[in-house]
């Protein structure tokens, strides 16, 4: 039995349930998709039946030979199952298509793979797999993307034809998107669910660190602070626990000395949430390490098993087929824990909740990629959901306490773990600026099998990265969605560290960061609305232009701005590609035209510059620099704009940063587009929606265009020549010359409740 049915302007549901049966969807579909049915028409002739809707369309042929063919909105073939049931080459799904589409996703890049950029024509095998990969049972073109429901399986390609075998399900069940990448990313993310919004916190600074004491934690704190470099989060590792302490020290901050303890008292404030408040008062949030395992015995007592062991064996919520295993850091024995089980992540959270309740407010999932491991077998048998259920334990645990917006870094991703509050990390990566180089397209990799949130051990973890690396690393950690450094044991990343010069160019970085803050938060927002996330390669925005599909080193950083790193050591200069149109250099303001490549210099002294450019037909939202995420109001938001004759849209958004409240409609938003036609420019600010009181008073607009007249809702404002500080809120303009040229600035309301229409002549 075949069942197709439209359910979105862009995809198709195909269910095959052979003999009638259905099974259980997988973890990676969303229980409860948000999805708009759209307008659909149904037509039959000569046994083809066509159901049609404004973005797709499929022709199910109800006779034999069987087939599903499925077009786009201008009645272009993209996909064609002439084997329904994958009878002919037992296999779950066969899809013949044009031999010149280059397929993405499936899966991404594993800890040192160098040998594949983002292209995946032949294929490959999905799983989550370990040390930062991920994986998804998606593959995508330029035209359409097909996604499997399935716990695992694989990809063959050829030419003519894309063929999903070892589905976990036997009645396979697949979805197909029309269109674009942006646009069949977005379908995606409604199938398996967008991510919620993170807390805002977590896109500041964050400092990760394994060897840390109560002390040492808050002398670096105090150092941030002093030197004005801006930070939010501190995250501990093995260090912050009581690990292998009576029964259940893994659970429990170090802060009182017991038997087994591998490190007393580090966190002597610690339990009863001192430690935390003191942090938070001067604007620093705690996050801490979690395993999927537990210690199984005492030290010097192997014959006790502790009490969580005691439990877990009782309750049956160990990993299955898996024994218990010498562990690495206690060295003693130990044993992964099913967080597959529901039983199992109930019991573990609620083990959690006084961590939680002392103040740890993020966490950092590791080493669930490596559950299964069976000393005695020598084998692995992974789990692409063991890593998932650890997040959606924290996801559910934590929403069940409190409003606090849950958060987690984890070491592997497979599809769906985004909805539960889930970031990636690459894993544990070398220093040196070949591993720095490579984490680019591992990133990409990433993103385009639906892993929007990911980051890196800025600096690497095994190794020290010399004073220029850590520089330059720094400075393409400020454009990837979650900045963070890094190191192994006793290894520090402070940016002090590394010298005054690195320090410098850190902290210009880091600077830049915080200033793009209302730019970053309101992508983050459209995340949660189905777009496809901060960071995305540059043939997702350009998918006509093959130049652009050849880069995995350089990427857009929200629709405005295209990133591209320096990580050569000793580099004077560094070629870049840009896409067609006009594009300005964002430090100096230089223009120059896309669709080439151009080479710009490198201060291979300093290491103070970042190749970020600026697309004409933009909108690029920038406040005060801040310390801290929150630390004073922000009343005002300036959004530079550059205007063209293709329309320029951004979404200001603001709410408290830090609960689910916008969930019930608590949030400021506004859009605001721009468009050039002939001699004038248009500016519109719709109408605020969303019950937030925000702080946010103005919008200061700078207009990178000249103008002899300024109307603002119908109203010729008078000029006040070229004094910023003349301004007044939507009483004049003034023109200057900045960076970038000439520049009309205005200061109108924020929030306003209705629309406001600015015209330039």
């Amino acid at each position: 039995m075949l069942d197709v049915e439209i359910l979105d302007d862009r995809i198709v549901n195909v269910h095959a349930r052979v003999e009638g049966k259905s099974t259980p969807r997988t973890l990676v579909l969303d229980p409860k998709p948000v999805l708009r049915p759209p307008a659909i028409a149904r037509s039959e002739q000569n046994g083809v039946y066509v159901i049609s809707a404004p973005g797709i369309s499929v022709h199910v042929a109800e006779t034999k030979p069987y087939s599903v063919t499925f077009f786009d909105a201008t009645g272009r073939q993209l996909l064609r199952s002439a084997d329904p049931f994958g009878e002919a080459r037992k296999a779950s799904l066969v899809m013949q298509r044009a031999a010149g589409d280059t397929l993405y996703g499936i899966h991404g890049l594993g800890l040192n793979d160098t040998s594949g950029g983002l292209a995946r024509n032949d294929g490959g095998k999905v799983a989550a797999g370990v040390q930062g990969n991920s994986g998804a049972p998606f593959v995508f073109s330029v035209r359409y993307g097909l996604l499997v429901d399935s716990d695992g399986g694989e990809f063959t390609a050829d030419p003519g034809s894309i063929v999903f075998r070892n589905s976990s399900r036997p009645d396979v069940e697949y979805f197909v998107f029309a269109g674009a990448p942006l646009e069949t990313m977005a379908a995606l993310s409604k199938l398996v669910g967008p991510p919620p919004l993170p807390p805002k916190w977590t896109l500041g600074f964050l400092n990760s660190q394994w060897g840390s004491s109560e002390p040492e934690v808050k002398k670096i704190v105090e150092d941030y602070r002093q030197k004005q470099i801006p930070i939010d989060g501190f995250i501990l590792d093995f260090d912050w626990k009581a690990w292998g302490e009576d029964n259940y020290g893994e659970w429990r901050w170090n802060s009182t000395s017991g038997p087994g303890n591998v490190a007393p008292d580090k966190f002597p404030d610690g339990a009863s949430g001192v430690f935390a408040k003191e942090l938070a008062a001067k604007g620093v949030k705690l996050a801490g390490i979690l395993k999927p395992r537990i210690l199984m015995t005492l030290a010097g007592n192997p014959s006790y098993l502790t009490g969580a062991a005691a439990y877990a064996t009782d309750h049956h919520f160990w990993y299955p087929g898996e024994a218990s295993y010498p562990e690495y850091f206690s060295h003693r024995m130990a044993r992964d824990l099913d967080f597959n089980d529901a039983g199992e992540r109930s019991w573990f959270w609620e083990h959690l909740l006084p961590a939680f309740r002392a103040g740890m407010v993020g966490w950092w999932n590791d080493e669930a990629d490596v559950s299964g491991h069976d000393d005695v077998s020598k084998q692995v048998i992974f789990n692409n959901f063991e890593f998932l259920n650890m997040g959606r334990m924290l996801y559910e645990g934590q929403r069940k306490n409190s409003e606090t917006r849950v958060w987690s870094i984890n070491r592997d991703f497979y599809l769906g773990a985004s909805r539960y509050g889930y970031a990636g990390w690459s894993g544990d990566i070398d220093s040196g600026f070949a591993s720095m180089a490579l984490q680019r397209v591992r990133m990409l990799a990433a993103v385009d099998t639906g892993e929007f949130h990911w980051s890196m051990d800025t600096g690497g973890f095994h190794g020290h990265p010399t004073p220029e690396n850590y520089a330059r690393w720094i400075e393409f950690a400020a454009f990837v969605p979650i900045m963070r450094v890094h190191g192994e044991l006793d290894e520090k990343r402070q940016p002090w560290v590394y010298g005054p010069t690195a320090e410098a160019a850190a902290r210009q970085a880091i600077d830049l960061r915080y200033e793009l803050m209302p730019y970053i938060y309101s992508y983050e927002h459209l995340t949660t609305e189905g777009a496809p996330g901060l960071v995305h390669p540059l043939f997702w925005e350009f998918p006509s232009d093959r130049e652009a599909a050849a880069q995995d080193g350089e990427w857009m950083f929200g629709d405005a701005l295209l990133v591209a790193p320096i990580v050569s050591e000793g580099a004077t200069s560094k070629t870049i590609y840009l896409p067609a149109g006009e594009w300005f250099d964002y430090a100096s303001g230089r223009s120059y035209q896309g669709a080439q490549n151009i080479e710009i210099s490198a201060d291979a002294k300093t290491w103070k510059d970042i190749p970020v450019f600026v697309r004409s037909g933009s909108i690029v939202a920038t406040q005060p620099l801040e310390q801290y995420v929150g630390q004073r109001p922000v009343r005002e938001v300036t959004l530079d704009i550059f205007p063209s004759e293709s329309c320029a849209a951004f979404t200001a958004y603001d709410d408290d940063g830090e609960t689910y409240n916008y969930e019930k409609g608590e949030y400021l938003r506004q859009e605001i587009t721009v468009l050039r036609k002939g001699g004038e420019i248009q500016v519109t600010i719709d109408a605020a929606t969303g019950s937030y009181a925000s702080p946010l008073r103005t919008f200061l607009l700078k207009i990178h265009a000249a103008a002899q007249g300024v109307t603002l809702n119908g109203k010729q404002l008078p000029g006040a020549g070229s004094s910023p500080a003349s301004l007044s809120t939507a009483a004049n303009w003034v023109h200057e010359d900045d960076r970038f040229g000439t520049v009309i600035e205005l200061r109108v309301t924020a929030g306003a409740r209705a629309l406001s229409n600015i015209s330039l002549r």
